[in-house]
Parts: C-alpha cells; sequence; structure tokens
C-alpha cells in the first residue's frame, strides 16, 4: 500500500502500473500528490508553479499533504515575479516600492517581471 498497488494487488488510485509488473508511478496532474511528486495541483499546464511533470517551478512554493491537491503561490522576495504578486525586487524591505508582500507601494512604478521599483516623477 502506498506505492500504487495494494495489499489485494489492485491498482491504488492515482498510480499507473505496467501489466507485466514492475514499479508503478503516480499519475501527474490528477490532483493527488503521491510517490515522488513535488506537487500535484490538478492538470499538466506549466507555468503555474506546479509542472507538466509535478516538479515546482522556480518562483514558487508549493503545499499539499500526500494524497491530496496541491497549491502553489509565487515566492515573494526571491526576484521573480510569478503567480499573483505585484512585484518582487528580491527582498522582503518595505519603502523600497515593492511591500514585504509583494504588492507595489505607492508613489512607485514597478517592472512587469520582477526587480527593483522606481519612484513615479511627479507625486
Amino acid at each position: 500500500p502506498g506505492d500504487g498497488c495494494s495489499a489485494t494487488c489492485t491498482v491504488e488510485a492515482g498510480w499507473n502500473c505496467p501489466s507485466t509488473g514492475g514499479a508503478c508511478t503516480p499519475q501527474c496532474g490528477d490532483g493527488r500528490k503521491l510517490g515522488n511528486e513535488q506537487c500535484d495541483d490538478g492538470n499538466t499546464n506549466n507555468n503555474d508553479g506546479c509542472s507538466s511533470t509535478c516538479t515546482t517551478e522556480a518562483g514558487w512554493t508549493c503545499t499539499g499533504a500526500t494524497g491530496a491537491k496541491t497549491a502553489c503561490t509565487g515566492t515573494c522576495g526571491d526576484g521573480k515575479k510569478v503567480g499573483n504578486e505585484q512585484c518582487d525586487d528580491g527582498n522582503s524591505s518595505p519603502g523600497d516600492g515593492c511591500s514585504a508582500t509583494c504588492t507595489v507601494e505607492a508613489g512607485w512604478n514597478c517592472p512587469s517581471t520582477g526587480g527593483a521599483c522606481t519612484p513615479q516623477c511627479g507625486d
């Protein structure tokens, strides 16, 4: 149990097992984090935090219990603007245009790709 093959030798939910015998592999994209999957968000789309091969993508943090769907969020402060982040300047210091929660601070412009923010002229 827990490896794709039950105690009664039937295929467990969320696994693919070869008909000729051998190790079972988790079904990536089914919304169940199993085996060696780092994440499984229920799809095989890239650029949403969990890749098409069920590995965590750069700039993201994914959480979820074994057997459950994974939730991925942008890693604020790493310099990569992803997901719902409005900005990411590579730190968690407020007062430089991008807050510690990766939202744009009043009076600043921040690049759409991440990086340092600049003050708005004339504010």
